[in-house]
């Protein structure tokens, strides 16, 4: 895996739909993540790339923002991957890492009218300022 620096304070979890409301101390796991052994994440910048590639069906998507610090606090351990794409391990194998309350700081829903790609519907939020960032 490449090592382009330190994973960013801030990752991102690309849902399929809404984020749970209320938020719960686990998120069900993905098929992908499941079979993989791994959470799959992305970094701010590349998460309208990775939802064009493995969303572009979808009307909807729900993104949680994760704290790397807090996950890593738990005892997670977050890799580069892929440019942009980051995986989070539990501590041990055979273990999950946790996606949830207090990891997740921040979750939003998007909406993708017809027509238009996931990178024009989430480009700005990848600005500064944008909701897509890496840290404060």
């Amino acid at each position: 895996m490449s090592s382009p620096g330190p994973v960013p304070r801030y990752v991102y979890k690309i849902l399929p739909g809404a984020p749970p409301e209320p938020m719960p101390k686990n998120i069900a796991l993905s098929d992908l993540d499941r079979a993989d052994g791994f959470i799959h994440l992305s970094a701010g910048w590349r998460v309208p790339l990775t939802a064009n590639m493995y969303f572009a069906d979808a009307r909807e998507l729900g993104l949680l923002r994760l704290d790397a610090d807090v996950a890593r606090g738990e005892g997670a351990r977050l890799a580069w991957a892929d440019p942009g794409c980051v995986h989070m391990f539990a501590r041990e194998v055979g273990q999950w890492a946790r996606v949830g309350t207090g990891v997740v700081v921040d979750a939003r829903t998007f909406v993708r009218e017809e027509g238009r790609s996931w990178e024009e519907v989430l480009g700005a939020e990848t600005r500064a300022g944008g909701w897509l960032r890496d840290a404060d």
